[in-house]
């Protein structure tokens, strides 16, 4: 394939949009939630992250094997925005060393409302199925119905799911005493750690960050600098096209507040992250 673009980041940062935004040019086809594809090998384990080591020369074919497949055109440029990538850069880059990464990072009292909405909704077998459907492979049937069911139960039982979105490091033992307010900052925060501490140990050229809310006030300079890391044929007018395609008031309605006691349980737990993530002066 030609140089692959993977958008990622913790769930709800806004990869959705540079995903479309990306994908109004007729070179870039967006590939909706490949994960099974890129979950091949995995195996049962609790969490989702995944090293360089795994990406032996068999499974890194077979996955780009599979990827290309989903390509409509031959010539269509790959595009992700598996949130799942952020906990597996090293693998990621093991087995597309020409990827092109874009990591989405957003304000965290903007991101984990949502992300709570997403561990207290009651998802339907419907949807779930939708989501994933072209990416669908027998291998990893058995391990996606055992989650969904044990997500459906629990989720009609106890108010909360048992996962939701990337597993990382110590998530099962952190909701075993958690509330789901806090275990969606503890994934957030998680997620942002990891992914930037294994950005910087692949090729600078490999790689970009930007803050979603850069985005909104600046939709012209950050497209341009969008543009210009994937190769997009006009960048100039491919940013000024962005000014009219994305909306500075967007807003994601499906969210859960925490209560301001939960924000103050919350805030210390996050605060190294979001200074990692503030723009720099």
């Amino acid at each position: 394939m030609q140089s692959p673009i993977i958008v990622t980041g913790a769930p709800r940062s806004g990869k959705s949009l540079v995903s479309r935004l990306l994908t109004r040019e007729p070179e870039f086809q967006w590939v909706r939630e490949p994960l099974m594809i890129w979950d091949m090998d995995l195996g049962t384990r609790e969490d989702d992250c995944r090293s360089a080591e795994e990406a032996t020369p068999d499974l890194c074919k077979r996955i780009q094997e599979a990827c290309r497949t989903l390509l409509e055109d031959s010539q269509n440029i790959y595009v992700d925005d598996l949130s799942y990538h952020a906990l597996r850069i090293p693998f990621l880059h093991a087995v597309m060393p020409n990827a092109k990464i874009i990591h989405v990072v957003r304000n965290p009292e903007h991101a984990i409302p949502e992300m709570l909405y997403g561990w207290t909704n009651r998802d339907s077998v419907s949807k779930a199925f939708a989501r994933r459907r072209k990416s669908i492979r027998l291998q990893g049937l058995p391990r996606m119905a055992i989650r969904f069911l044990r997500n459906y139960i629990s989720s009609r039982v106890k108010g909360s799911r048992q996962t939701w979105g990337p597993r990382v490091p110590g998530l099962s033992d952190f909701i075993a005493s958690h509330e789901p307010a806090e275990v969606s900052a503890f994934q957030w925060k998680c997620m942002v750690d990891i992914a930037m501490d294994d950005l910087r140990a692949i090729p600078r050229d490999n790689w970009i960050q930007f803050q979603f809310e850069s985005i909104l006030e600046d939709p012209e300079g950050q497209a341009l600098r969008i543009g210009n890391f994937c190769g997009v044929k006009n960048p100039k007018k491919f940013a000024e096209e962005a000014k009219n395609f994305i909306d500075p008031d967007f807003q994601f309605e499906k969210k859960v507040y925490p209560t301001d006691a939960e924000w103050t349980t919350i805030q210390p737990m996050i605060e190294a992250a979001r200074k990692r993530i503030a723009p720099e002066a």
